[in-house]
């Protein structure tokens, strides 16, 4: 009996492994998403990469600040001014959708601002440290 190799526990011992390499994995993915949707050098709307001197930084919230390009900071003040009701659209995209993607835009932000600064993404980081 003595040369019964016990196959339950290696199979336990292999799935455990690999579930913890899973779970790696999933929480690289998580911290590298945030990391790059807060680059200071890459525009939060778009994505052009920049050099310092090209980006403009908006406050949105106490927590999160976002880089834009000259471009997309011209887009985003129209859409401050229309939204505002200070101003009429002057280019024919300045329509309701293009409203709603800037609202949404927002609402993405302050949720990944949010999430950056949980608890949670906090202990995912550590973790991810050690």
């Amino acid at each position: 009996m003595e040369k019964v190799v016990d196959f339950t526990g290696r199979l336990q011992d292999k799935k455990l492994k690999r579930q913890k390499e899973i779970h790696k994995h999933r929480s690289e993915t998580v911290q590298s998403a945030v990391q790059c949707a807060s680059c200071q050098f890459r525009c939060a709307m778009c994505g052009h990469h920049m050099r310092e001197t090209e980006s403009y930084t908006l406050t949105i919230s106490a927590h999160l600040e976002c880089n834009l390009c000259k471009v997309c900071q011209a887009e985003y003040e129209d859409f401050l001014e229309i939204s505002k009701g200070k101003k009429k659209a002057d280019v024919f995209w300045h329509n309701e959708e293009w409203c709603k993607l800037w609202i949404a835009w927002l609402d993405y932000q302050k949720a990944m601002g949010e999430f950056k600064h949980s608890d949670e993404f906090t202990r995912l980081a550590e973790e991810l440290e050690n």
